[in-house]
């Protein structure tokens, strides 16, 4: 086990490393107030405008950051 126990070390070390890779690129790609505003201004009916959409997602992480300070 010792020897094999070693080897556990660079895998779990890896292991985080492809987690905390994942994550960074689905904050940026995915979850950004960017890429929320354009996919629901895709996705949506032609009557929403991208500021509408701005300011929801703004009113959102407002709402998010005042919680999360409490």
């Amino acid at each position: 086990m010792g020897s094999i126990g070693i080897l556990f070390v660079p895998l779990a070390l890896a292991v985080i490393t492809v987690l905390l890779v994942i994550t960074a690129w689905l904050e940026e790609s995915v979850l950004s107030p960017r890429s929320m505003i354009l996919h629901t201004v895709r996705t949506r009916s032609r009557r929403i405008t991208p500021e509408d959409v701005e300011r929801l997602v703004a009113d959102q992480s407002e709402r998010l950051l005042r919680n999360f300070e409490r």
